[in-house]
């Protein structure tokens, strides 16, 4: 994750001559309703098939977010966390420069939890814990194996190849084992000269520091994820269903490096202030690397 510095493709006055460029019908955006000049910015799946063409004239970009819809994320964030905020972050990039966004593919890899990570999260050895699926937990999470990801992102890829979009982003929130790895290897292998495939983690965007007031702690569900959330979709997170100071790892599904999470780093304790910083600039730092594709 980002922090102090920038990384190389942050270079001064894109993003305002970005903007500057960007077609009339787009500078109307509203950030809380998710809305074009009181029009919804409508998904591919919802548009008709002269919209989708005349969206890829405007901008040649196809986003497609790949994370897991029905995850344990603990009892304040939806299971669709990771999926959300890569299906915003695209809506985001259209608004702003075109080209068409598609509802999440829900696929999320993950893996049995070792000894070692059994260990620091309160569990004994003989416990069988797979990626968010918790013994003590009243829901189970949605997982798949390395086969279908790949049929299901390859379809997508196929799908749209030849309708003019010369750049398709694979966007992941996902950190499940092999996730990542996975996700790169389908871009490499499915770009061409006419549709060069590329692959984004969400994260690689931030860049505010803790003297910003971003502190990356806590994992999965804690207190930084909940900052993205609260960035991208903050009418969904309800501060409110998890309870005051200490918390268990195992009893809330909130991945922490003890398993004990310190009243400081309980969720509640996020900040509004930071979380729409943290949006502000994942979005313009998105924009800014499309504009060097």
């Amino acid at each position: 994750m980002l922090k102090n510095k920038r990384r190389s493709f942050l270079k001064a006055g894109i993003i305002g001559s970005v903007y500057m460029a960007l077609p009339e019908h787009l500078l109307g955006y509203n950030y809380n309703n998710r809305k074009v000049n009181n029009e919804p910015l409508r998904s591919a799946e919802e548009l008709r098939p002269g919209e989708i063409i005349e969206a890829i004239q405007k901008g040649p970009y196809a986003f497609i977010p790949v994370s897991p819809m029905f995850e344990w994320h603990s009892f304040h964030l939806p299971m669709g966390t990771d999926a959300l905020i890569t299906e915003e972050l695209a809506r985001q990039a259209v608004s702003r420069i075109g080209g068409i966004w598609f509802r999440p593919l829900s696929f999320g890899l993950d893996a049995w939890r070792t000894n070692e990570e059994k260990e620091k999260w309160g569990f004994r050895h003989d416990e069988e814990v797979y990626g968010m699926n918790f013994p003590d937990l009243p829901l189970k999470s949605e997982y798949c194996n390395r086969e279908e990801m790949v049929l299901a992102v390859k379809n997508r890829l196929n799908a749209i190849s030849g309708c003019g979009v010369k750049h398709a982003i694979l966007m992941n929130h996902h950190g499940g084992k092999g996730q990542r790895e996975l996700i790169e290897d389908l871009a490499a292998e499915s770009s061409n000269r006419e549709m060069k495939v590329h692959t984004i983690k969400t994260y690689q965007f931030n860049d505010l520091s803790e003297e910003d007031g971003f502190h990356g702690v806590g994992g999965h569900a804690g207190y930084s994820e909940t900052l993205w959330l609260m960035a991208f979709r903050p009418e969904l997170v309800d501060l409110s269903q998890q309870k005051e100071g200490e918390l268990s790892v195992r009893q809330t599904g909130i991945l922490h490096n003890n398993p004990r999470i310190e009243p400081k780093w309980n969720p509640r304790n996020v900040n509004k202030k930071v979380a729409e910083n943290l949006r502000q600039r994942v979005i313009d730092n998105f924009i800014e690397y499309i504009g060097h594709l």
